[in-house]
């Protein structure tokens, strides 16, 4: 966890060192007074008012002042609503970080992937047929109805579950139900019957995180031992379009980079805000020796989409245009000469499984007009703007000819379609 350090240099002496400047009267002796009372009155009225107004000047002196490490003045807002981090202004609900990792914590909570041997394959490993622990995560709890509480976490957290348990936080464990799932999204839906002491997160507008906003990662690092830990960075970057290899295939995922520290145990925990808000679900970072604070959250606005559609139907449908493909890119050259194309970039029809104008050997270049380079260009622009039943116009390359070819897309078929049956899906 960040630590947050107040300290400031101060030239202000200690209650000891100012005390003993005054000394008890010496009453053994009783002396004259020199002066006659009313001077005395008058004089301990002025020096009473002088007093007071140098403790009032020094104290406002104190207020819109502080030392930098370098004993300089520096100027500090008086806004009382200022808090949470002075470098981007103020929280709008909080008067400090620390009060509002106190009031979100309640939605954060650990998903326990829990795993037994469902077959033989799974013996050879070494699995047995009680569940038994098989990794931990972390998850959000996004809403609350009905005494029934619903989280969003990563699809890698929970994949290959036979059960899921999920830990509060003040650390009871109950169990889960797996609502939906998707692979290529990375998002899961779970439900819980316990919602005693948990509270729901509010969701930011993810469209409107600028870099270098300060972000506070929430989640359990390494596991449930430090379960409730916060890291704190700022937004790297709030447009990334990644590659990435899910068991579903590959996909390029629209993701906010961060440099908050994000490590195995956080995926599927609250990327957040100074208020508080959700603006990503925490989901992958670049491991590596040589790579430090590079992490990935998928951005609030996508979670909202698809947590939607999984509670709705359990699983989201995605358009198909019925092909096996190569992307030209990954053929070596002296084998494109057998495909009689020297392009560096398309994508080559291998196999047409649907009934549509496509051929074997045909090399799709567009699609609606949008250029496609691999099959990643293919796929994100089917996932985010078509549906199955709907129709796209491919232009193809043909024995060296230009080509327009009109394709209706078909449902894709998922082995993950049933959601009783989703637990048996590995991830790789």
């Amino acid at each position: 966890m960040s630590e947050f350090n107040n300290d400031q240099n101060s030239n202000k002496k200690q209650p000891d060192e100012e005390i003993s400047k005054y000394t008890q009267p010496n009453y053994s002796k009783r002396s004259k007074p020199k002066f006659p009372w009313f001077k005395t009155v008058l004089v301990a009225l002025v020096a009473g008012i002088l007093g007071a107004l140098i403790v009032l000047g020094v104290g406002k002196f104190m207020e819109s002042t502080v030392l930098d490490d370098n004993g300089s003045s520096v100027k500090e807002t008086s806004d009382s609503s200022s808090a949470g981090n002075s470098l981007d202004g103020k929280s709008e609900k909080y008067d400090s970080v620390n009060q509002m990792i106190t009031d979100v914590s309640p939605a954060i909570v650990g998903v326990i992937n829990m795993q037994k041997a469902q077959n033989l394959d799974d013996l050879l490993k070494g699995k047995t047929g009680k569940s038994e622990e098989a990794g931990v995560g972390s998850g959000v709890i996004y809403q609350k109805n009905n005494g029934s509480a619903y989280i969003v976490t990563n699809n890698h957290v929970i994949d290959g579950a036979s059960e899921i348990k999920v830990q509060l936080h003040n650390s009871k464990q109950v169990d889960a139900k797996l609502i939906g799932k998707d692979a290529l999204t990375d998002i899961a839906v779970l439900k819980i019957n316990e919602t005693k002491g948990t509270k729901a997160v509010e969701f930011a507008n993810s469209s409107k995180v600028k870099t270098g906003d300060s972000v506070f990662a929430m989640g359990n690092p390494l596991g449930l031992e430090f379960a409730n830990s916060v890291t704190s960075g700022i937004i790297s970057a709030s447009e990334r379009t990644i590659d990435t290899q899910t068991s579903a295939g590959a996909n390029k995922v629209n993701v906010l980079q961060t440099d908050a520290a994000i490590n195995p145990g956080n995926s599927g925990g609250a990327l957040v805000d100074l208020n508080g808000n959700l603006v990503g679900i925490n989901s992958m970072k670049i491991a590596n020796e040589q790579v430090e604070g590079i992490g990935f959250a998928i951005p609030s606005n996508e979670v909202k989409v698809t947590i939607k559609e999984l509670v709705k139907n359990g699983k989201i449908d995605r358009p198909s245009i019925g092909i096996g493909l190569l992307n030209l890119s990954e053929i070596p050259d002296e084998y494109k000469k057998q495909l009689n194309t020297d392009r560096k970039d398309g994508i080559y029809v291998a196999k047409v499984y649907a009934d549509n104008d496509l051929k074997e050997g045909d090399i799709i270049t567009k699609i609606d007009d949008e250029e496609v380079k691999e099959d990643t260009d293919l796929r994100s622009y089917l996932y985010e703007h078509k549906k199955p039943g709907d129709t796209v116009k491919l232009t193809v390359e043909r024995k060296g000819e230009t080509q327009t070819v009109d394709v209706t897309l078909k449902e894709q078929k998922s082995k993950t379609s049933d959601s009783s049956k989703e637990q048996a899906v590995p991830f790789n």
